[in-house]
């Protein structure tokens, strides 16, 4: 594992609180160690938080004695076990030793199969096995990579003073072929899960951008009377990927409230505003106060 900045590790911590994580092998996709723990544990121990002895654990001494081994014999292999975290943010000991006893009940009942391609298993990646459409809003505190969360939380604020257009993107929603400014078709919108990684991100720009490039109820003539030039795709207050509009291919559609425009673009991955929007890390955005209406324009005023 890479190390860790200390002051992105407390952070990482404060965000924790109380989790239940569970400990997956890369090379086969099945976890096989469900654990919890306290965001205290881990500014102190960072990721051997999760991988050595559990301070909260309630198990046998064979239990503890075959996480061990599980995580050696992957590291044998040139691998490190992957940290998913199921649940975190949770404020109570009976909360947290419940959703760990429901999650440890789920595994030994319903068999996991070992992945016969060499896709990726990431959180949320099999939403169609299910009926339900239900998930949390997009600041829940619902499952993802240990290593998704702490690149979130090491993205710097973003401080730039170039104006731009924030898209906020939730969860991603399939919407066949809808037309799109520029004379694309759209298979969907919002964000996947897969595209939180740095590797994904970066691989799927143009996907992002398609999601970023609209139907929402921004004004067009707001939006040039700001003189903004660039639109930054933004999920779980992060911004994702930057966008040059192109001011003479706005479309919309509809009218008062549920007036809606789109933009085509140009795909930004490099330069000066580039590194001041998106860089590395992404750049993440001022919490808004409780109640605060939405804020489509940046700098906020």
């Amino acid at each position: 594992m890479k190390p860790l900045d200390e002051a992105v590790q407390r952070q990482v911590a404060d965000e924790l609180g109380l989790y239940v994580y569970m400990l997956v092998d890369p090379q086969t996709g099945i976890p096989f160690y469900v654990g919890k723990g306290r965001g205290t544990r881990f500014a102190s121990h960072g990721w051997e938080a999760m991988l050595g002895e559990d301070e909260t654990a309630e198990f046998e001494e064979t239990d503890v004695k075959a996480k061990i081994a599980q995580i050696r014999a992957i590291r044998s292999t040139g691998f490190e076990p992957e940290i998913w975290i199921i649940r975190y943010g949770m404020k109570s000991g009976p909360e947290y030793t419940s959703v760990e006893a429901a999650c440890i009940d789920l595994l030994h009942s319903m068999p996991i199969q070992t992945r016969v391609d060499r896709k990726v298993r990431v959180p949320e990646g099999c939403t169609s096995q299910l009926a339900n459409a239900r998930r949390e809003a997009s600041r829940g505190h619902g499952i993802m990579l240990l290593q998704d969360l702490y690149d979130e939380m090491a993205a710097p604020p973003l401080q730039t003073d170039i104006p731009l257009l924030l898209v906020t993107l939730g969860p991603w929603t399939e919407n066949k072929n809808e037309r799109m400014p520029g004379g694309y078709l759209r298979h969907g919108y919002g964000y996947k899960s897969e595209w939180l990684t740095q590797t994904g991100r970066i691989k799927n720009y143009q996907s992002i951008g398609e999601s970023a490039a609209g139907w929402f109820n921004y004004a067009p003539w707001e939006v040039k009377r700001r003189g903004i030039e660039y639109a930054a795709a933004v999920h779980r207050g992060v911004t994702r990927a930057l966008l040059r509009i192109d001011h003479d291919s706005w479309e919309s559609s509809g009218s008062g409230h549920d007036r809606r425009s789109a933009f085509a673009f140009d795909l930004l991955d490099s330069g000066e505003v580039f590194d001041q929007v998106i860089g590395p890390y992404g750049h993440r955005l001022p919490r808004k106060k409780k109640g605060a209406q939405k804020q489509y324009y940046w700098p906020y005023r």
